[in-house]
């Protein structure tokens, strides 16, 4: 029916690349995770992504209660309640702009060059409107805090140490992008 040859060549070999799974990407040591970290950020932050928008306003308007100097950094947010802010255009747009980046870190966690130029880009905008690095190291903790409250029972120790480390990173090259331009 068949000869040995024939069916012995249809059998992949011990090298056949769809036998051997190719090594694992490499970490790049400027991202402060590791790759099951990476993994369990990104499909934590699904949940996020499906309420962005309230997440965000949540993240600034806890920033701005902690410290209402922030908030009148924004001309068009000075003075207005947190009612006025849910319900403005231009924060709702400030707010999407804002957690569309960190969507985007957390979606390109594999390609730091990306992400860092990215924030670094970001920094040396915000800049030129006066803004200092302690005043985006404090986003940290509401940042934290919103996505403990809407991961509710899914916010272990583990994920909120991941959400730690990410955010600290996010942070830390957006103020270095920030102090290039300042200094």
């Amino acid at each position: 029916m068949g000869c040995t040859s024939s069916a012995a060549s249809d059998r992949p070999s011990k090298n056949d690349p769809l036998l051997d799974p190719p090594p694992p990407q490499e970490l790049d040591p400027r991202i402060p995770l590791t790759a099951r970290q990476k993994f369990s950020i990104q499909k934590s932050w699904k949940a996020i992504q499906r309420n962005m928008e309230g997440v965000g306003m949540d993240i600034f308007i806890r920033l701005f209660k902690a410290h209402p100097e922030y908030q009148d950094l924004f001309p068009e947010f000075k003075g207005m309640s947190e009612e006025k802010l849910r319900n403005s255009i231009n924060f709702e747009t400030h707010v999407g702009i804002f957690m569309n980046v960190i969507d985007e870190c957390i979606d390109s966690l594999e390609d730091a060059d990306h992400v860092i130029n990215l924030l670094t880009k970001k920094g040396r905008k915000h800049a030129n409107y006066g803004v200092k690095p302690e005043f985006i190291s404090d986003i940290e903790e509401p940042f934290l805090a919103s996505v403990k409250q809407l991961l509710e029972d899914r916010y272990s120790e583990k994920i909120e140490e991941i959400y730690k480390l990410t955010i600290k990173f996010i942070l830390e090259h957006f103020i270095n992008g920030l102090k290039e331009s300042v200094g």
